[in-house]
């Protein structure tokens, strides 16, 4: 398994992917409760889902400790904008294909090195939890009322689409609706 970081991938930044990294399922819930007193329990008015964590943890083999420093000041570069602030990157992973999250460092990442090997967790954090996939752009010409148009997300949230609607001909539009139904699970 693998990943890409940016434009960069884990074999362009010198860095192995090791088995323990951490890439929850979900992330941690914001429950909303209301408590009573005198009352056993909750009032209950659902809950959120928290900013997503990974901890992936990485290793460098090197020849020695000076190209291991090379490697960290590189992989330290790439997670910053020119401010010096942690600057948001599309994580992909490649057991996930066309999806990515936007991420960006969050913590601190001490190397454990023993002279050309470096060892060492990478925190990032995706303050928008979900996955995102390419942009899909369906078109089509109307030419008959009333009309039917279905387009189908291959993701599991609910997602608003964009629709723009452009007159094309010569008749003016006096009306039109617009109806967006979501399949009831």
């Amino acid at each position: 398994m693998s990943f890409q970081l940016g434009a960069k991938t884990a074999k362009e930044l010198g860095l192995i992917l090791l088995r323990s990294s951490q890439r929850p399922a979900l992330p941690n819930t914001r429950d909303r409760l209301l408590q009573i007193s005198g009352r056993h329990g909750s009032w209950d008015f659902g809950a959120d889902l928290e900013a997503r964590h990974f901890s992936l943890e990485c290793a460098w083999v090197t020849k020695n400790a000076a190209e291991l420093q090379v490697k960290t000041v590189e992989l330290a570069a790439h997670l910053v904008d020119s401010y010096g602030r942690p600057r948001d990157l599309e994580l992909r992973f490649d057991t996930r294909p066309g999806q990515y999250f936007t991420v960006r460092y969050s913590g601190s990442f001490p190397v454990e090195r023993i002279a050309g090997l470096g060892k060492f967790s990478l925190p990032l954090v995706a303050f928008d939890p979900f996955a995102y996939g390419p942009e899909k752009i369906y078109e089509t010409t109307i030419t008959a009322s009333p009309f039917s148009f279905e387009i189908d997300s291959g993701g599991n949230v609910r997602t608003q689409p964009v629709i723009v609607l452009t007159n094309a001909g010569t008749n003016t539009i006096r009306s039109f609706k617009i109806v967006n139904e979501y399949l009831v699970e």
